[in-house]
């Protein structure tokens, strides 16, 4: 029987071992609640994630190795200290749920438009869609968050 599914939330873990790499048709993964500084590498050879928690750790940024992650539709990563978002993020086209609230956000890259599957700005916790207004962003301005994920878009396609 393959795993398919591995959740090590709140164990105070800061590192996975690179053995985990082996988990190549691994299709969720929560690592919430512990004291994850950076995505472990082994993470990045689960190419068959759809599902990734990382939300309550210690984030401070995103590698550009995310992209790797091609088949993921979940991707939570609130309550971190990310201050900014990679460009790579931006290639993960299958998401379809992005939580980037309670972080250090200040702006958004202009390829974020590309995520045509996020089909809103979600409020509620268990909705798909784009999770980022609780982040003390600078840019896109808060008129523009408030015309919704299209108005982001646009917004995001013009500048």
């Amino acid at each position: 029987m393959l795993t398919q599914v591995l959740s090590l939330a709140n164990n105070q873990l800061s590192s996975l071992p690179a053995s985990l790499s082996n988990l190549t048709r691994l299709r969720k993964l929560n690592l919430s609640h512990n004291h994850i500084a950076h995505i472990p590498g082994c993470v990045y050879n689960m190419k068959a994630l759809v599902f990734l928690h990382l939300a309550c750790n210690h984030l401070e940024n995103l590698a550009e190795n995310i992209q790797a992650l091609v088949e993921l539709k979940i991707l939570i990563v609130e309550g971190n200290s990310l201050h900014s978002l990679p460009k790579a993020l931006c290639c993960l086209i299958r998401l379809e749920l992005l939580n980037l609230d309670f972080n250090d956000i200040k702006d958004v890259p202009q390829e974020l438009h590309q995520l045509s599957r996020l089909e809103k700005l979600a409020c509620h916790p268990l909705d798909k869609g784009l999770h980022i207004v609780h982040n003390p962003l600078m840019k896109p301005v808060k008129e523009v968050l408030e015309g919704g994920l299209s108005a982001l878009f646009n917004y995001l396609r013009a500048v």
